[in-house]
C-alpha cells in the first residue's frame, strides 16, 4: 500500500472539523516525504477547509526497539513511599564518592 492509499484509507475514519462532513472523499496532496515524515495537505471535499498535517510512520523497527526498551523496566509494586524517600536522601546524605559506588553495594 502506497502513501497516498494509506492516507486515503485513514481519512475516512476522521470527519471535518469545520463542517462535520466525513473526509473519506477529501483532496489529499502529498506536499514532501522523507524517511517516515510527510507534510500533508488535505481540504474537505464538501466546504474546502485545508489542514496540513505533518505524518509521522512509527515501522515495525521502532516497534521492535520500543518492545527492548520497554523489557528492562523491573515491576513495581506502587508508587515511592514518603518513608522510602527518606531512606534514601539519609543514604545519599551520608554518602561520599563516586554514584557509581552505591550500585555496586547490593
Amino acid at each position: 500500500m502506497d502513501l497516498l492509499e494509506l492516507l486515503r484509507f485513514q481519512a475516512r475514519r476522521y470527519r471535518c472539523t469545520a463542517c462535520g462532513e466525513n473526509m473519506a472523499d477529501c483532496g489529499i496532496n502529498v506536499l514532501a516525504q522523507q524517511g517516515n515524515r510527510a507534510l500533508v495537505r488535505v481540504t474537505c471535499a464538501s466546504c474546502n477547509d485545508e489542514n496540513l498535517l505533518q505524518i509521522i510512520f512509527q515501522t515495525e523497527a521502532d516497534e521492535e526497539r520500543k518492545r527492548e526498551f520497554d523489557e528492562g523496566f523491573p515491576e513495581v509494586e506502587g508508587p515511592i513511599s514518603g518513608d522510602e524517600l527518606l531512606d534514601l536522601h539519609s543514604m545519599l546524605a551520608g554518602h561520599n564518592g563516586p554514584l557509581t559506588e552505591l550500585f555496586r553495594r547490593s
